[in-house]
């Protein structure tokens, strides 16, 4: 993986202190052009898409997953990791089907976003998917370790219930502000 560096940026040290299968951990030291001096730990990780999937009657497709590092199941909207040299709509597309097991005909960059840049370098990026097509049996399967829970609900009702994942809550407040969901 790598790290985006601004040319006004000097990095003095740079340490991989862990390196795993998602992401790694990078410790730096740098030069702002200020002067000032910080001490960093960084997760840098490849980036990752998530998809407003909209049926016909205008719901979201949403998957239901329990997230260990939160403790508890979380509604939102599918998603998934960019894999080396992976096309970032080609990811929407394999994690739509793998996840909710449909196809859309229409893909629209909805809105890119870094979810924690105090930390993290993961860029997310949010595509509208519409026109679906459920594969059924034909769909290609989720990963190995992954339980998924396909709930369709109207953006408005991701924004009134306890939804806490970020990308899911932006996505239906844009959608909603966009009038494309009811």
């Amino acid at each position: 993986m790598t790290l985006r560096r601004h040319p006004d940026v000097r990095v003095v040290r740079a340490q991989t202190v862990h390196q795993g299968r998602v992401f790694d951990v990078v410790r730096e030291e740098l030069v702002l052009p200020s002067g000032l001096r910080q001490d960093l730990e960084i997760v840098d990780h490849p980036g990752a898409v998530a998809i407003a999937a909209l049926d016909a009657s205008g719901d979201l497709l949403l998957v239901r997953q329990y997230r260990h590092a939160c403790g508890d199941w979380v509604l939102e909207l599918p998603a998934g990791r960019v894999e080396p040299g992976e096309d970032r709509l080609e990811a929407a597309m394999r994690e739509l089907e793998e996840e909710t097991g449909h196809r859309a005909a229409s893909w629209e960059l909805l809105v890119e976003f870094f979810a924690a840049p105090g930390f993290c370098s993961e860029l997310l990026g949010v595509y509208l998917a519409r026109d679906l097509v459920a594969l059924g049996p034909d769909a290609r399967a989720a990963d190995h370790d992954e339980e998924l829970e396909v709930v369709r609900l109207p953006a408005s009702r991701v924004l009134e219930l306890p939804v806490k994942d970020a990308k899911s809550l932006i996505a239906a407040a844009l959608l909603l502000a966009r009038d494309l969901s009811r």
